[in-house]
């Protein structure tokens, strides 16, 4: 009976008979207590508020994640998913298919439907879903009924014989949009297409960028910064509550740095420990700063800025140092921002997110009297004075001042927050200073349209306003009440052509690859290709260095002491060195070989290698002598490089 009045929920929504039909065998095939269909029924997944492609769980896309990155069940029943639909369909034919989703919360559902390998074609069948970069997902989150909801697609085989799987990946929500409570799940069906043309060969390997990910570590988890301290070591950041060391081996160090996980509330995927940067005399003074999201215990998250202390030991911080500094509430639990740096003028720049939500409901960005949605700047190293002392700080005590260029210098409950440098962010996902020339290059990640990149002069003053909630990168958004001048971004970038949520990086500054130098390197978490931005800020190029399938779901990037750059996958824990794609025998790194490189070669003959990135030793032999001077040779293109 329960199977039987499950079907008939169901039917009641289709009026065509082939598609009642199909529901209907289909459910029969399913004899359990959750009704309908012929489909692979695993655990749920959850909407916000608008789709994101790359996260159906296909193993081809963004390493088979799912939208578990970002929405956390805390404890919530999960939901059954699965496909109703034909296994079998002739070449170049269209059918209609179905993803059910039952049980989870069950206030709304958002889907991210994707084919195997991009075979074949995805086309929404109503108005509940969009195509978007080849796959399906939800336009808005999808209300339940009676404990069930259905997507609708269409599916057109390819012209060839083939087998193809449908990937699904679904979230049955609280309703709440704060990406918590949210049940997840995903969901495969095997699809044979026959009475086609034989199979196109194999289409060639894509062509290399100009760098290359070499893995560089392992074992980390969920590492969200990678900071250096001056040395050759990096520290890793992971959302949990831990700052692990990792050396210039690779070696990652069993004893944390720091490890405060018993303090961080990392309950939602946007929350946790998300910031680290050491303060600019860190060898004299030992002080390190950390940003982290912590419970209050009265159902309000805050976000807190600490200083900690390095114990005798270097490879190891005191947890009881901590200095509380900053902090503030956070309505929900996405958009926190988190990432932390000084600037060249030895001042904390912090991030904050917009508050969360979706759209910002609250206008944070644009509230002067709040923290939320800036970059905030404050002075850890000077005493606050009469007027300069904390203004919309929720932590006791008066642990910093005020910098004379904010925005707002005009003490406690004046215009503004005194602590805000520049406002109109939305979640800005990383942000850097250019090393050499001060430059500060911010990653904001958009609403549900665009993506963008901003871009604030050196020795700028403070009161930048970038926009949000007025504009979504270049494009209106909300402009009720929005009559101040916005700096717009120097780079934005589609959802519907080149990603979902951006992920910002840092300008290269390193001394191994000269031809690289200047170049702001970023990626997105959905279409994790690195891209590189060069040229000065009102005439940016933009290419793709590195391109999608090497790696996945990109976190953050981080540079070491001498300014080379990494990367961090979130659901692997790995990090990757990036280096220049150069001809071997180009050893000063200016992008061809030519003399000079031919005769440090020669120069070094009878030196052994040490560092496998080393292009002076071309045969790899771990030994320079002539054969690699000959090969230099053959690689350069110019006169006079060859030497007898």
């Amino acid at each position: 009976m329960a199977s039987r009045w499950c079907v008939s929920r169901v039917l009641a929504r289709y009026r065509y008979p082939a598609e009642a039909s199909l529901l209907r065998h289909s459910a029969m095939l399913f004899r359990g207590a959750l009704c309908c269909v012929a489909l692979t029924l695993v655990p749920e997944v959850q909407g916000s508020a608008g789709g994101r492609s790359g996260f159906s769980g296909d193993p081809a896309a963004n390493a088979g994640t799912t939208c578990s990155v970002c929405h956390a069940p805390d404890g919530a029943p999960v939901p059954a998913i699965g496909f109703v639909g034909p296994h079998t369909m002739d070449a170049g034919t269209t059918n209609n298919f179905y993803v059910v989703m039952i049980g989870g919360p069950a206030q709304t559902a958002g889907i991210n439907i994707a084919a195997g390998n991009g075979v074949g074609t995805l086309l929404p069948f109503d108005d509940d879903l969009k195509n978007l970069q080849g796959e399906l997902t939800h336009v808005h989150p999808k209300a339940f009924s009676a404990d069930l909801v259905t997507f609708i697609f269409r599916y057109t085989a390819p012209d060839y014989n083939t087998q193809v799987t449908l990937h699904a990946a679904g979230n049955s929500t609280n309703g709440a949009l704060d990406l918590q409570g949210d049940g997840i799940a995903t969901a495969a069906h095997n699809v044979t297409v026959q009475n086609g043309f034989e199979p196109p060969p194999e289409p060639p390997e894509p062509a290399t960028g100009d760098i290359l990910a070499t893995l560089f570590a392992t074992g980390l988890s969920a590492p969200v910064a990678i900071e250096n301290a001056g040395d050759e070591r990096l520290f890793v950041v992971e959302r949990a509550g831990t700052i692990r060391i990792v050396g210039a081996d690779g070696s990652v160090q069993s004893t944390p740095f720091l490890d405060i996980q018993g303090r961080v509330d990392d309950s939602a995927s946007e929350m946790g420990l998300l910031g680290l940067a050491f303060h600019p005399d860190y060898v004299s003074n030992g002080f390190f700063y950390v940003y982290y999201t912590r419970d209050t215990g009265s159902g309000l998250d805050r976000s807190r800025v600490s200083r900690f202390s390095v114990s005798t030991d270097a490879d190891i911080a005191e947890p009881a140092s901590e200095l509380v500094l900053l902090e503030f509430n956070q309505p929900f639990g996405n958009h926190n921002g988190g990432d932390i740096h000084f600037d060249p003028e030895g001042y904390l720049n912090i991030a904050s997110g917009d508050g969360g939500s979706g759209g910002d409901p609250n206008d944070n960005g644009q509230r002067t009297k709040k923290l939320l949605g800036k970059i905030l700047r404050i002075d850890v190293d000077t005493p606050p004075g009469p007027g300069t002392g904390p203004d919309c700080n929720k932590a006791s005590g008066a642990n910093y001042s005020i910098p004379s260029a904010n925005a707002f210098n005009d003490g406690v409950g004046g215009q503004g927050c005194d602590e805000i440098f520049a406002l109109g962010l939305r979640n800005p996902w990383r942000f850097t200073f250019d090393r050499e020339t001060g430059a500060m290059w911010i990653a904001d990640v958009g609403q549900g349209r665009v993506e963008e990149v901003n871009y604030l002069p050196p020795g700028g003053a403070g009161g930048i306003n970038l926009g949000w909630r007025c504009y979504e990168g270049n494009e209106p958004y909300n402009t009720t009440g929005c009559n101040k001048s916005y700096l717009p971004p120097v780079h934005t970038y589609s959802h519907a052509t080149s990603g979902c949520s951006i992920t910002g990086g840092r300008v290269y500054r390193g001394f191994l690859t000269p031809v690289l130098r200047g170049q702001y390197f970023f990626t997105d978490f959905c279409q994790p290709s690195i891209r590189a931005l060069q040229g000065s800020p009102g005439n940016l190029s933009h290419r793709i260095v590195l391109p999608v399938g090497e790696l996945s779901a990109i976190s953050t990037f981080g540079e070491d002491y001498i300014g080379e750059l990494y990367v961090a996958e979130i659901n692997s824990g790995r990090i990757y060195r990036l280096d220049a794609d150069l001809a071997p025998g180009d050893v000063d790194g200016d992008g061809d070989v030519d003399f000079l490189d031919i005769v440090g070669i020669w120069l070094s003959r009878g030196e052994a290698v040490t560092d496998s990135r080393d292009r002076r030793d071309l045969d790899g032999n771990q030994l320079i002598e002539t054969q690699d001077v000959n090969l230099a040779s053959s690689n350069c293109l110019l006169p006079g490089c060859t030497i007898r």
